[in-house]
């Protein structure tokens, strides 16, 4: 090192702090020189280049302090000061100049090191997950070195940075979808059905990316809520393990399809390689599901839907559906195409894999049960084709007519003005709950019905809640004769109970709240199973505030006068922290002492050591 470089490299930013070993050379280089030959130069150099190295010897100092107590504790104070100064100061420039030549071998010396700690890996993983620093160059080198372990793969599958990499990429999807395949056939259909439930058409088109991406931990929360039932009820114990691991890696196998285009491509491309080799339905289940995910967040991947279907040899019928799943709109020359491809095609297996998309499902059941289009003499052509694709390519004149039947009484219903719809509504109510229990096409038709004038009509509701009576009694029928719509129609009543309106009296939508916890409670008694749900979902609401004490503690008292001893372990379990909390059980009824009692009598003879552990469902 010359005598300029050395001055250049001692008049740097906290050249104290800098390689000691460069360091050593710029001040011998500068004592070598004349005119530098004086030791107190060399001093004022490095004084004027001071910035933070007082600070850091002080915080040294205060480190040495602790160097009597345990090692471990010390240890973790240390890094946890380091860490924090480092993700609030860390600068993507400077951690590039670790790359250059000179110092790319002792980069990667002292970066194997760092990333055999658990603690430097999170630090890394919060940094690659800052918006600034998405394209970092220094953590996208460093993803690789941390993936060289296979052991730590799992790390990787919650950090979009490291999917850049194709390899990385496949090892996480590997991580993910073996666990997901490996429970087969006892992922619930419902998942499916809860993921189509709550498409909501009406807000953006897939070209509109104005509203901002959530990150992965508000993915994983909007998961839980939307979809709760991950498997069927009764499959083998045994198997519980497997299940909730598979539960838990779902949430990132959405994140990691939805996270770009080339992994939306690259997961769907292997699900259908294993819906043509396997028997089962669970990878089509699975593509279903990563779709309608895709399509709930904006994505437009219309082109990939049509391709996979196999209909090659309708290529007109492959870009009507195209233009239909691209707009989210019922575009009537491409819906008259498929009503006559359909027509002259009644059993053909491309076509009908092609019409079972969940985005145009769901687009003909808003367009035949709600007030959203005026159909203008299409009802006919509209219902057989939503039949044809809900039931598989089945589609009877006696089926098709049950739907235009309901789905003008529907449309009538959401048409009506707030001062007829009560009389009317039950009126019409018996004909409805006659079809509720026959039909799927139906049933899910209504639901999309009841969800849409719920959620329009949820101010005039809580100002007349005659006029919502209703819609309760059919909500309950749905309930009662389709188990696969239970969980949404739990959600659907979380999210009306949370959505609160300033504009309202308090007391008008205490009243509002009550009705719909009477429909959670008539969630209960159709499935004892269901039960474990509708309590965990009311904890949810009240441990947020959307919940008034008062309606909590009616929901314990006649929960437990529904449910009787003697209690599952698991109904234990879910309900005693609502029973045991100071709030709720100070203003329970003398009636209801004793069966809150006889509640935590036998709690406490089940769990005598107070250790909880979750009973097998």
């Amino acid at each position: 090192m010359d005598a300029k470089s050395a001055e250049e490299f001692l008049l740097k930013k906290d050249a104290l702090l800098e390689n000691p070993e460069e360091l050593f050379q710029a001040i011998q280089s500068l004592k070598n020189d004349r005119k530098f030959s004086d030791c107190q130069d060399i001093h004022v150099k490095l004084g004027e280049s001071y910035q933070g190295a007082i600070e850091f010897l002080f915080e040294l100092g205060t480190w040495l302090t602790y160097i009597d107590d345990n090692l471990n504790s010390t240890r973790n104070i240390i890094e946890s000061v380091v860490m924090e100064t480092i993700l609030q100061t860390y600068d993507r420039n400077k951690a590039i100049s670790c790359l250059s030549d000179d110092h790319l071998s002792s980069t990667m010396d002292w970066l194997s090191k760092m990333i055999q700690s658990h603690t430097w890996r999170q630090t890394i993983y919060e940094l690659a997950q800052q918006p600034r620093n998405e394209d970092c160059p220094f953590l996208s080198l460093t993803m690789p070195c941390i993936a060289v372990n296979e052991k730590l793969i799992g790390e990787l599958i919650g950090v979009p940075l490291a999917w850049n990499t194709l390899e990385i990429f496949l090892k996480c999807a590997s991580y993910v979808l073996l666990p997901l395949l490996s429970v087969g056939d006892s992922i619930s259909e419902g998942l499916y059905l809860n993921s189509v439930a709550f498409l909501d058409f009406s807000q953006k088109t897939p070209e509109d990316h104005s509203s901002p991406e959530p990150d992965t931990k508000t993915i994983l929360g909007l998961n839980e809520l939307i979809l709760p039932e991950f498997y069927e009820k009764g499959t083998d114990s045994h198997a519980s393990e497997e299940i909730q691991n598979a539960r838990h890696l779902l949430p990132y196998f959405l994140e990691m399809g939805c996270f770009s285009e080339h992994g939306y491509l690259i997961l769907q491309s292997l699900l259908q390689c294993l819906v043509r080799k396997s028997k089962g339905h669970t990878a089509r289940k699975l593509s279903w599901l990563l779709e309608a995910e895709a399509t709930r967040r904006n994505r437009d991947v219309s082109r990939y839907t049509v391709y996979f279907c196999g209909a090659g040899d309708f290529p007109q019928t492959m870009q009507a559906m195209c233009e239909i799943l691209k707009q989210h709109e019922l575009l009537q020359p491409h819906v008259d195409h498929l009503y006559r491809s359909c027509s002259d095609n009644p059993r053909s297996r491309p076509l009908v894999e092609l019409l079972r998309n969940p985005v145009f499902v769901t687009l003909l059941a808003d367009a035949l049960f709600t007030n959203r289009s005026e159909l203008a003499g299409l009802e006919e052509k509209y219902a057989f084709l939503y039949v044809w694709a809900s039931n598989g390519g089945e589609a009877t004149e006696q089926m098709t007519a049950q739907v235009l039947q309901v789905a003008s009484t529907c449309k009538h219903w959401h048409s009506m003005s707030l001062s007829g719809v009560a009389i009317r509504s039950f009126r019409d109510l018996p004909q409805l709950l006659d079809v509720v229990a026959c039909n799927r096409s139906v049933a899910f038709g209504i639901f999309r019905f009841l969800r849409s004038t719920f959620n329009e009509k949820r101010i005039d509701f809580q100002l007349n809640l005659e006029s919502m009576k209703p819609f309760c009694i059919l909500a309950n029928e749905l309930a009662e004769h389709n188990p696969l719509l239970r969980p949404p129609l739990l959600a659907l009543y979380t999210q009306l109970i949370a959505a609160g309106d300033e504009y309202v009296e308090d007391l008008s939508q205490l009243e509002y709240k009550r009705m719909l916890v009477r429909s959670m409670l008539h969630l209960v008694t159709t499935g004892g199973q269901f039960a474990i749900s509708v309590i965990e979902r009311m904890e949810h609401l009240y441990r947020r505030h959307h919940m008034d004490v008062s309606l909590v503690r009616q929901f314990v008292q006649e929960l437990l006068d529904l449910a009787g001893s003697p209690f599952s372990n698991a109904f234990l379990e879910a309900l005693h922290p609502l029973v045991t909390d100071p709030e709720i059980s100070a203003g329970f009824k003398m009636t209801s002492r004793d069966l809150t009692n006889e509640f935590v009598e036998h709690y406490e003879r089940t769990f005598p050591s107070g250790e909880e552990t979750r009973a097998a469902q």
